[in-house]
């Protein structure tokens, strides 16, 4: 039943969709999970939420925002990367789109792999295809909302006399855009992992559910069990 293939698409099976939506539930149920489920507020994101808070409050309180501008510069730099490695790997898939029947029997050849011709070779790549242009837009849009910020800092007042709460009131907007963005940035190198393990697919569609599984109990390692998550919490063995 799970190998029938389907109706108008003899190249796809039922198991083959079923993959597919699995991988694409651990995409955006791990974006929930992280961002805003029950245990949120303990992820490594959260808790770096709460550190960019507390450094768009010491921004406020500094005459001189060099510091704050070059910060800000890395991580302009860091996402804007991403952007350009995501374009880079979407060129190369497109590639192996048109050497699909030669990269087919490649994959056919690997330890179980469901056989399958050039044309479920490249309806299959579509999958890390789809992937990959998610993480360019959440690179792209994070890059854009760094810049956002850095605007933000330039126009946080400095201190006077009577005017504390207007500075406040600037560093939290700060704050929070730079959070905007680095959400955005992290959804980014989820897309990014699901990337890697959608190429999986190309093995067959069992090879996916396994690989889309790991990637997904990566993420909450990295986000809930991690050592740098203990660092943050100053938890870490000394």
């Amino acid at each position: 039943m799970l190998w029938t293939p389907l109706r108008g698409v003899p190249e796809m099976t039922v198991l083959d969709i079923l993959a597919v939506a699995w991988m694409i539930f651990l995409l955006c149920g791990m974006s929930w999970y992280v961002d805003a489920g029950p245990r949120s507020h303990l992820s490594a994101s959260a808790l770096m939420r709460a550190k960019r808070m507390i450094w768009m409050a010491e921004m406020a309180r500094r005459e001189v925002r060099i510091v704050d501008g070059n910060l800000l510069s890395g991580l302009q730099h860091g996402s804007s990367f991403f952007a350009s490695t995501a374009l880079v790997c979407l060129g190369g898939l497109l590639a192996m789109m048109g050497q699909a029947e030669r990269l087919a029997d490649v994959a056919d050849s690997m330890p179980f792999a469901h056989p399958s011709g050039p044309d479920a070779f490249q309806i299959r790549l579509i999958a890390p295809v789809a992937m990959i242009m998610f993480s360019f837009f959440k690179f792209a849009w994070a890059q854009r909302l760094f810049g956002y910020c850095a605007v933000m800092i330039g126009a946080t007042p400095e201190r006077r006399a009577g005017n504390e709460a207007e500075v406040l009131a600037a560093a939290r907007d700060a704050g929070q855009l730079n959070w905007l963005a680095a959400r955005s940035f992290a959804r980014g190198l989820r897309g990014l992992y699901f990337t890697l393990g959608s190429l999986a697919f190309l093995i067959g569609p069992l090879a996916l559910i396994a690989s889309a599984s790991a990637v997904a109990l990566m993420i909450h390692r990295r986000e809930f069990l991690s050592e740098s998550r203990s660092a943050m919490l100053g938890a870490y063995p000394k």
